[in-house]
């Protein structure tokens, strides 16, 4: 049997649909938690409109990666199976890396004419027991990282934003800087991180007198836009 009518068949999609409903009421209660949350410590409804935008712009451009990452693991996974890991973790080169080794592991080439039933089914399993170890750990230390944060700062308030800044810097350039080696004119990664700090410092220096709110809204995808177009001119 083509296992592809497997990874695509309605008890598939009826097995997917009980975790991805999970997902939907997870996404409700966290933003209902959130208003009420943020009203309740003084935050105004501009802000959080503003908050909302901002964070609804600058998922476009991962998105887009996403949808287009989604398409070459629905080939080989099937539409469930790529709906469902795509929609949990969102990151297409570790489920492709895993059911490339679960299906090696039962003497499989990762290719569709080659797959079988248990390499398919031996993918899966690879790609959830791989990412179990990520639910582990947020769920039982990140409720402990404010704390850490607060030590780390020493009780100084005015270093916590610096201490925020400087992890989020870095988690920013291990994910850019690792992309763009090796350094040459074929990496077509440099292109498009040259692209995009291009285009946030132009935009930053724009709007630097004119605090125009759809640029801090808006600059990250801009800028994600403006990489790939980068990538592919040069």
């Amino acid at each position: 049997m083509d296992y592809l009518k497997i990874a695509n068949s309605g008890w598939m999609w009826f097995a997917v649909a009980i975790p991805m409903a999970v997902l939907a009421w997870q996404v409700v209660l966290l933003l209902r938690r959130s208003l009420r949350d943020g009203r309740r410590m003084g935050v105004k409804n501009d802000q959080i409109k503003s908050a909302v935008i901002a964070s609804a712009s600058a998922s476009v451009g991962p998105s887009v990666s996403i949808l287009a990452g989604m398409v070459s693991l629905m080939v080989m996974m099937g539409a469930p199976i790529a709906w469902l890991r795509l929609s949990y973790i969102g990151a297409v080169m570790f489920e492709m890396t895993s059911a490339d080794v679960g299906a090696q592991a039962v003497g499989v080439t990762f290719e569709q004419s080659a797959m079988t039933a248990e390499a398919f089914a031996n993918g899966v399993w690879a790609m959830i027991l791989g990412s179990i170890g990520w639910i582990i750990v947020s769920g039982l230390f990140t409720h402990k990282i404010d704390g850490l944060r607060t030590k780390l700062a020493g009780g100084n308030a005015k270093a916590l934003p610096i201490i925020t800044a400087a992890a989020t810097l870095g988690c920013y350039c291990s994910l850019t800087f690792n992309k763009m080696y090796p350094v040459t004119v074929d990496n077509k990664n440099i292109f498009a991180v040259i692209g995009g700090a291009l285009t946030i410092w132009l935009l930053t220096m724009w709007n630097k007198n004119r605090k125009a709110k759809w640029v801090s809204n808006w600059s990250a995808t801009i800028a994600m836009i403006v990489g790939v177009a980068f990538a592919c001119i040069f």
